[in-house]
């Protein structure tokens, strides 16, 4: 199977699994990446196998020999639910002998719990005769539960199925993982300091977290069926609506708006606004999830620090987050805060200013400064990662929100900024990548193994019609000559009845007759074969006794149990005309 159909085909699932997460409203892009990878590993694992599982059954039609050999669990099951035959793989995946498989119930090697399914299923595939699957752990001598999924096609008669044991341990235990990802994250959407909210594409909520109704003031339910514009100022509705419409038609990345937003009670308060969309795999708009950060406190400290130098300085000594002034370039520190200093691992402001007096603070390898300072010049701020050197050398990536101080001239006087750690966030999402190449090279070996299966499929096929033809020349080139010199001989009537009788009967060997009554599923024996064609050409009982050298009764006995297993048991059914039918040829004249 082709890697881009195949990938297609499982995107296409993942839509209802990605509008599950968006309705989290957890605004966690690795969250999404996360479950859309191990979800299509899964689906191309399982499609796989059942590709793999219909050109196995087709080739174990064809060549029984290879049932031992196949790389995956095969168990020919009765009906009654009993093992008739298993395969290598199958007895190491249940953890007991094969010789002691045989012949005893599969349900004693299933976990109790899980039992009555295995009745269900069975019950299912003998009922119906199509092919079924079911999820059932397996419980060995050694103890270890095994997950599995069971899939089988019962034989053409009926009277059992062969099985598919598929190792999907693994893939449950990534499925748990992804399960409680998912839950963890849902718990920090819902516990998030930061007010988090998710809106449709006319800008309705559909839901909030609890900082969200603190910040507001509004419940979870009085929120639902409101338009995110009733809680903003009217001087940013119009501004907010236009940028989600500008989201839904893919125009708009993230948005970032400042703007005063109202609460339940009337107050007017000032906050940072971010939204962001939430897509599916083929870039569609589901829904946008809106964080507001009260820059209430912010705006009016902003506004102290203008009215009050001093008080402004205070401010910025003493406030937990991260400040710092500077120079536009060259790019120098003018002043930081006690948070900034400890930040970078200095005990004081004034030992950091000591020690990166005339230095550039900035790694070069790991900043952008072009970005930083096109920023600059076109906005006169900057929203984005800020790499700064640790005291110990190593870099720290911050998160920085920086604006320019203008003086009286309009000139640039300074920078003034905050800056948030996100080193660690950095570090998973490098992490992630790493795992995503990791799951690449896995989906590689995997077309590795299915190309591997398809030249072994194709050679054994190859080796059957060698083994064939071989058969077919030894007895046209070796065996049959032999009778012609022997019929040259001089022979009563009796042996050349016998003589001309062989030479029919390797004819029939060849026949498509032959083959089917041969077949496995049929399980009919050597001398069961043979009275099969001598009915099939209209010989009586009693000819067939003289024939074939055994007494009348034992021959009326073969013909019943050709009768059993050819379905005519206890019916009116002709088994001369039924065998007829099968060869699809007219009766035979023997000599």
């Amino acid at each position: 199977m082709q890697k881009a159909p195949l990938r297609k085909r499982a995107e296409e699932r993942l839509e209802g699994l990605q509008e599950a997460v968006s309705r989290t409203g957890v605004d966690i892009e690795w969250l999404v990446h996360e479950l859309r990878v191990h979800q299509i590993e899964i689906e191309m694992q399982k499609e796989e196998m059942d590709e793999i599982r219909t050109r196995l059954e087709t080739g174990l039609e064809r060549f029984p020999e290879s049932y031992d050999s196949v790389p995956i669990g095969l168990v020919s099951i009765k009906r009654e639910g009993v093992i008739r035959a298993a395969n290598r793989a199958a007895a190491d995946l249940i953890g007991i002998e094969r010789l002691r498989l045989i012949n005893r119930p599969l349900g004693r090697f299933v976990s109790e719990p899980e039992r009555p399914a295995l009745k269900t299923f069975l019950e299912r595939i003998f009922d119906g005769g199509a092919d079924e699957a079911c999820e059932l752990r397996l419980a060995g001598n050694g103890g270890a539960r095994t997950a599995v999924t069971v899939s089988a096609t019962v034989s053409e008669d009926g009277k059992e199925c062969l099985a598919i044991l598929a190792d999907i341990t693994e893939l449950k235990k990534k499925e748990e993982a992804l399960r409680e990802e998912l839950q963890h994250h849902r718990a920090l959407f819902e516990n998030a300091r930061v007010a988090i909210s998710q809106v449709d594409e006319g800008g309705t909520f559909l839901r909030a977290n609890k900082r969200f109704e603190a910040l507001t003031g509004y419940t979870q339910e009085e929120l639902k069926g409101m338009n995110i514009r009733e809680i903003m100022h009217p001087d940013g509705a119009g501004q907010v609506k236009e940028m989600i419409a500008g989201q839904v038609r893919g125009e708009i990345a993230p948005i970032f708006l400042e703007e005063y937003y109202v609460c339940k009670d009337g107050s007017r308060k000032w906050g940072e606004i971010r939204s962001r969309a939430i897509r599916d795999g083929g870039g569609g708009f589901l829904s946008a999830v809106v964080a507001i950060v009260d820059r209430t406190r912010g705006k009016q400290m902003e506004k102290a620090l203008a009215d009050n130098e001093s008080l402004g300085r205070s401010f910025f000594e003493n406030a937990s987050i991260a400040m710092f002034h500077s120079t536009l370039e060259p790019n120098r520190l003018l002043r930081v805060n006690s948070a900034y200093s400890r930040l970078l691992g200095y005990e004081s402001p004034e030992d950091l200013m000591s020690a990166s007096a005339g230095m550039d603070p900035f790694p070069e390898e790991a900043w952008d400064r072009k970005a930083f300072f096109a920023a600059m010049e076109q906005r006169n701020w900057y929203d984005g990662d800020y790499p700064l050197i640790r005291r110990d050398g190593g870099i720290l990536i911050g998160k920085a929100a920086i604006r320019s101080v203008f003086k009286p001239d309009g000139s640039i006087d300074h920078l003034e900024g905050i800056v948030e750690n996100i080193t660690e966030r950095k570090r998973a999402e490098e992490v992630l990548q790493k795992r995503d190449r990791e799951l690449q090279e896995k989906t590689k070996s995997l077309e590795e193994v299915d190309a591997a299966l398809k030249v072994l499929l194709k050679n054994l096929e190859k080796n059957q019609e060698e083994l064939t033809e071989r058969f077919l020349i030894n007895i046209r080139e070796q065996v049959l000559p032999c009778l012609v010199k022997l019929k040259k001989t001089p022979l009563n009537q009796a042996q050349r009845a016998l003589i001309n009788s062989a030479e029919a009967y390797l004819d029939e060997i060849a026949s498509p007759f032959v083959q089917k009554l041969t077949s496995s599923y049929l399980n009919l024996t050597k001398k069961e074969v043979q009275i099969a064609v001598l009915v099939r050409d209209g010989k009586t009982s009693k000819e067939i006794a003289e024939i074939v050298n055994v007494s009348k009764s034992d021959v009326d006995f073969h013909r019943g149990k050709l009768r059993e297993k050819l379905g005519l048991k206890n019916q009116k059914g002709s088994l001369t005309v039924l065998l007829r039918t099968l060869s699809h040829e007219g009766p035979r004249e023997r000599p």
